[in-house]
């Protein structure tokens, strides 16, 4: 983790009068959320920064973050405001158009996944949905910055970001404070390491602590990770196959 995120861990968040400034805050702490889940609060007026933000850059890799934002906003109890999200752009601005789609296809992606939504925003979606119609026939999500998101990679991104959470959840001790653990405590884990390395082959459990890190990858590790080592992290991360390991390992 960068220094920049470090010092973020224990600050609020103030928004800068500054707009360059304010945009690299957005970021580090989308990059903290991200990268610690569950040991970030976040507040509503933060979440409603983070995705106007997110709606309208220009960069593939931010914006398919939009639905994990919004899965850390329901775990937090982040009610979404609809007042926050669109009263500063006018009925027709492009600007306001991305932000309803992300929120739109984010919506379906939740009911889609059986993902917990954060408060009001199936609420919002109803609305949306009788503007734009169902989102996630299309392939692709045009937004007015110019690029094209892929539907796939918004909900690859969710995805991973659950599973995620759960591997972090599932990764505490017997015994200790339901606390999650920083990245730094999971990346020095005896044994998390012994666990992965029961159920992943070195070439996996090595792009696992990638992914966690947040590390590049390469195209043939994302397309291996994709196919094979995200799947099982899915499947790990499923309530009834945890439910039938803890039962039959309590036994």
């Amino acid at each position: 983790m960068s220094p920049s995120v470090n010092k973020m861990k224990n600050k609020p968040v103030q928004p800068s009068t500054n707009k360059s400034d304010g945009s690299d805050t957005v970021l580090r702490v989308l990059d903290s959320l991200l990268t610690d889940p569950g040991q970030k609060r976040l507040t509503g007026s933060q979440a409603t920064i983070i995705l106007d933000a997110l709606a309208n850059s220009n960069d593939r890799a931010l914006v398919i973050r939009f639905p994990a934002v919004l899965s850390i906003c329901a775990r937090n109890g982040v009610v979404l405001n609809s007042h926050a999200l669109f009263s500063k752009y006018w009925e027709s601005s492009p600007k306001k158009q991305n932000l309803e789609k992300l929120l739109l296809i984010s919506a379906e992606l939740f009911d889609l996944e059986g993902i917990e939504s954060p408060k009001n925003l199936k609420k919002i979606a109803s609305s949306l949905k009788a503007k734009y119609g169902s989102l996630l026939s299309t392939k692709m999500l045009a937004l007015s910055s110019g690029i094209s998101i892929s539907i796939r990679d918004i909900q690859n991104t969710l995805k991973d970001y659950t599973a995620l959470t759960k591997i972090v959840v599932t990764a505490l001790k017997p015994g200790k404070p339901e606390q999650e653990p920083t990245l730094d405590t999971l990346n020095h884990s005896v044994d998390l390491q012994a666990a992965l390395e029961r159920l992943f082959s070195p070439k996996q459990k090595n792009l696992v602590f990638k992914k966690l890190n947040r590390m590049p990858f390469t195209k043939t590790e994302r397309e291996y990770y994709s196919r094979v080592v995200r799947k099982k992290l899915v499947s790990i991360a499923n309530s009834e196959v945890s439910y039938v390991a803890k039962t039959l390992t309590q036994k």
